[in-house]
């Protein structure tokens, strides 16, 4: 079996969703792909229609597109992370800019790397828009940051966003994000991360918070709330130390196949 065809649809259940989860995953995974043909190839061989992709920006250490697909039941905005993770690590700075939605606040590069973008992206959504169609937005890594701004973008805006499912993103904004985010997504709001994986811890807290309800990949998988997270943290710090001097160990923990 071809790995794209492991997509097995995006089904609107408010609970957390395996083949939901896994197809926007895979999803997400296309969004590395460089060519814009092939990716809307497999968007068709998904009965989904490809609408097309913008790039998000082009720096040193940002290098990520979004593309957008759509069915008679769904508009999908997907988000890939960059692929310079080294470079990523190397210029991140925790600095806050105002938040998408009212009297919040967000990662100053995450929004000035979604800021730009943000009228293309829409328009693609809008081209495709009807009150019948469910909103989704995904992304992976830097992906799902932008994904999570771009949602309470979206919302801000008096579009009714569904779904939001992240994988492996960093903390996008304050506790007043995170809440406010929680509240208006209407449907299934999820933040996957694998065990071990550094890059969910950042930026740190108590400055910046994770919207979404957590699902732990790599170990039994479960679903669980902030509470627990102490244990988790330590062992990710613990891996994040031991593996400082080589970027691309951390890397491995990050990666979707992981």
């Amino acid at each position: 079996m071809n790995y794209y065809d492991k997509f097995q649809g995006i089904y609107q259940t408010e609970s957390y969703d395996e083949k939901t989860s896994l197809s926007l995953a895979i999803a997400c995974d296309l969004a590395y792909e460089k060519d814009e043909n092939k990716i809307a190839l497999v968007v068709e061989s998904w009965k989904y229609q490809f609408n097309g992709a913008i790039d998000i920006v082009k720096k040193p250490d940002v290098d990520t597109q979004c593309y957008v697909m759509s069915n008679a039941d769904n508009i999908v905005v997907v988000f890939r992370g960059s692929d310079a993770l080294e470079d990523w690590f190397a210029n991140f700075q925790a600095v806050y800019d105002p938040g998408p939605l009212k009297n919040t606040k967000a990662h100053e590069g995450f929004q000035d790397s979604l800021f730009p973008a943000v009228i293309g992206i829409t328009n693609l959504v809008d081209n495709v828009f009807s009150k019948n169609k469910k909103i989704w937005v995904t992304g992976h890594s830097l992906g799902g940051a932008l994904s999570s701004l771009y949602a309470g973008m979206l919302i801000e805006n008096k579009y009714r966003v569904y779904g939001v499912y992240t994988f492996a993103s960093p903390r996008p904004g304050n506790e007043a994000f995170k809440v406010g985010l929680n509240q208006k997504v209407i449907g299934p709001h999820y933040r996957v991360v694998n065990l071990g994986d550094v890059v969910p811890h950042i930026p740190p807290e108590p400055f910046y918070s994770h919207p979404g309800t957590r699902v732990i990949l790599k170990e039994e998988m479960r679903e669980d709330s902030d509470e627990s997270w102490f244990s988790q943290r330590i062992e990710a710090l613990r891996v994040f130390i031991s593996n400082a001097t080589e970027i691309l160990d951390v890397a491995d923990n990050h990666r979707l196949s992981a």
